[in-house]
């Protein structure tokens, strides 16, 4: 259990931290292992900032860091060459080489399970003033819970390791407050946000780190991580990526929910692939051209938005099939953010807005739609932005949970 001053930790971790009895280091290595894309990225900490001093992308080329020996060591020699472009491009902005000996790895939606846990305890005193300990009581007690109950998770294997626990919210009598030192009361409650791991995913990374020869400083789950650089108190969040896409929702400035949904941008290529009788790679080809502008005529970006038309359903259908599993409460959250590489599909996004309504979802407020990465995000120098930047910006969030 972590605690700092007053607050909780942002990120209290149950599985093993390497390095945290040490100083913490200045740079890092951040690396995301996508179903189809390596994104990794060069970083510098320092207190309120981060400085991006080089990214470089690669592809699996359907190699899975889970796999075998033989598939494990070709992928970790594309890793190598990332890496290496990205630590060759820092020079120009650190003025010299930057090598970093750690890494932040994030853990992917598809290998995640998690789930909101609330301890409430009533006070013997409601006059005294809360203190330290009692607080520290209450985190350990949420701790707990968490740790029992993430393994019972139905779809949870025996051997799924405990990952991290995130505050999610502190009430007082029932009232979301921000602390809970110093006040009064006769009730106290606290939700945390817990995630547990397939195991599979967390040896491969280890056995990467070392043919890499690089000291893993954390191992972050996805959904913790792209938290931390939601600007919103309340959102909605979708990172559509090759394989799948997860969703996140934000209350109060925490992760309270999320999941998968096994249909990212691999679907709708192959969708075009059936309906034009193309191969994959004409397909992917078509598809990038239908979400660039001016490269399609008039004509054929309608033969292609009826292409995908029934793919678009399909997709909206299974995402709202994730979401309906979440603990929404009366209505969700106006402000929603796309990441990943397939948010510049064309009508993509309205089109899910549009799924949510006629199932019956209301908003807090007007819906607002944002791309996270497509201006500079808050807190980050020499960040990409534009269609990089929405690719970048799952893997350049675990630079803010160090």
């Amino acid at each position: 259990m972590q605690t700092t001053g007053r607050r909780f930790s942002a990120l209290n971790l149950i599985s093993q931290v390497r390095g945290t009895s040490s100083p913490k280091p200045k740079y890092f290595s951040l690396i995301d292992l996508g179903s189809d894309t390596i994104k990794v990225a060069v970083v510098e900490v320092g207190a309120g900032r981060v400085a991006v001093l080089g990214h470089s992308l690669a592809t699996t080329q359907g190699r899975n860091v889970a796999g075998g020996r033989a598939e494990a060591a070709a992928l970790a020699a594309t890793v190598n060459g990332a890496l290496k472009e990205a630590e060759d491009a820092s020079a120009a902005i650190a003025g010299q080489k930057v090598v970093p000996d750690h890494a932040l790895f994030i853990l992917p939606g598809r290998t995640l399970a998690g789930k909101l846990f609330t301890v409430k305890q009533r006070r013997p005193d409601p006059a005294q003033a809360i203190g330290q300990r009692e607080v520290e009581a209450l985190w350990e007690r949420a701790t707990r819970l968490a740790q029992q109950g993430l393994p019972a998770l139905p779809e949870v294997n025996a051997d799924w390791i405990p990952q991290t626990i995130s505050p999610a919210g502190l009430w007082l009598n029932n009232r979301l407050v921000n602390d809970l030192i110093g006040l009064q009361g006769q009730t106290i409650s606290l939700a945390v946000y817990g995630v547990i791991c397939q195991p599979a995913i967390v040896r491969g990374l280890e056995q990467l780190a070392e043919r890499l020869e690089l000291t893993i400083y954390r191992m972050v789950p996805a959904c913790q991580a792209l938290t931390a650089v939601i600007p919103a108190r309340e959102a909605l969040v979708f990172d559509i990526g090759w394989g799948g896409t997860d969703c996140y929702l934000i209350r109060h400035d925490a992760l309270v929910a999320a999941g998968h949904a096994f249909m990212g941008g691999d679907f709708f290529t192959r969708a075009l692939a059936k309906v034009f009788k193309h191969n994959v790679a004409d397909a992917e080809a078509l598809k990038l051209a239908y979400s660039s502008s001016g490269v399609l005529s008039d004509k054929d970006k309608t033969l292609v938005e009826r292409g995908l038309r029934a793919a678009y359903r399909r997709w909206a259908g299974l995402v709202i099939e994730t979401i309906n599993h979440f603990e929404i409460g009366d209505m969700l959250p106006g402000q929603i953010y796309f990441a990943g590489g397939s948010v510049l599909l064309p009508g993509l996004q309205i089109f899910l807005l549009e799924r949510l309504k006629a199932a019956g979802f209301t908003f807090d407020r007007a819906p607002d739609l944002t791309n996270l990465g497509d201006s500079p995000l808050p807190g980050y120098s020499h960040a990409p932005t534009a269609f990089r930047g929405m690719l970048f910006a799952p893997v350049l969030s675990l630079a803010k949970v160090v």
